[in-house]
């Protein structure tokens, strides 16, 4: 009972929110020429009384067809950006910018559609692997899947299970490990073949050989896209075009990996010890 009644009051919650795109209101469903993103004084605190804001006045340029990778302490705010630019929340104060169109005329779900995205809590659901990867589609683009597979570097995972693709996983199926699980979460953005890439600490669970081998086969298949990645590793922000470094909600430095390590800030303190190993 108790159960039952929880569970009725979450689906509540949820049903009582205003619907993202209400009927009637019109939205855009096609981008600008040009498809950079810019934030603009962008101020945000998540709901409840008395919290501290999480960005404070963050202006940042993020260009088309590039990389940009956000580091910074845990709480700096760098996954809240990426929610941000998902349109998970709306800020309090600022706007966000495609091109010089803003991001709030454009249809939440043309939106998404040209975004593949891994966050920390992607979820698996209790399906085949294939139709893991691609979500949505009742019969799988079998080329791009193996693609997919391939450049998430799981084949050899998939191979040794007795059904293959049709292996069924999640709460049903056969538990797989947490670098599995980031593996396939990766192969499905890759499926989707978008235009922007989101990864929230993407290669975190992976030991450093696929993490490796993974990042050599994502260079290829990032050029001409517009890539946020948010992470701690150096190996996965080495190669940025950008790197902003993210403290208490405020943007302290951007650059290179090798201006940065050059003028001995904080990124530097934040990856001196990786350095050291590497070295």
């Amino acid at each position: 009972m108790q159960d039952a009644k929880i569970s009725l009051e979450r689906l509540n919650e949820i049903k009582e929110m205003d619907d993202e795109e209400p009927v009637g209101k019109p939205f855009v469903k096609q981008l600008p020429a040009d498809k950079s993103l810019s934030l603009k004084n962008i101020t945000f605190t998540y709901p409840g009384a008395g919290n501290e804001p999480v960005l404070s006045n963050v202006s940042l340029d993020i260009p088309a067809g590039k990389t940009t990778a956000i580091v910074g302490m845990s709480g700096s705010g760098k996954t809240t950006i990426l929610k941000l630019i998902l349109r998970f929340y709306e800020s309090q104060r600022g706007e966000i910018r495609v091109g010089n169109g803003y991001l709030a005329q454009v249809s939440f779900r043309y939106w998404r559609g040209l975004c593949g995205v891994v966050m920390q809590d992607g979820f698996i659901f209790s399906d085949t692997i294939a139709r893991n990867i691609a979500v949505g589609d009742e019969y799988p683009d079998m080329i791009r899947l193996k693609q997919a597979i391939q450049t998430a570097n799981i084949n050899d995972f998939i191979e040794s299970l007795p059904l293959g693709l049709d292996t069924k996983i999640g709460l049903e199926g056969n538990g797989i490990s947490q670098g599995q699980r980031q593996r396939i979460l990766i192969a499905r953005a890759v499926y989707k073949n978008p235009e922007y890439i989101l990864f929230d600490e993407a290669t975190n669970a992976l030991d450093s050989t696929n993490e490796k081998i993974i990042m050599q086969n994502l260079e290829e298949f990032f050029k001409g896209r517009t890539v946020v990645i948010v992470a701690h590793r150096l190996s996965t922000v080495i190669h940025a075009d950008n790197i902003v470094v993210l403290e208490k909600g405020h943007i302290i430095e951007q650059g290179t990996h090798a201006e940065l390590t050059h003028n001995n800030g904080v990124y530097y303190n934040l990856v001196k010890n990786q350095l050291e190993l590497a070295n």
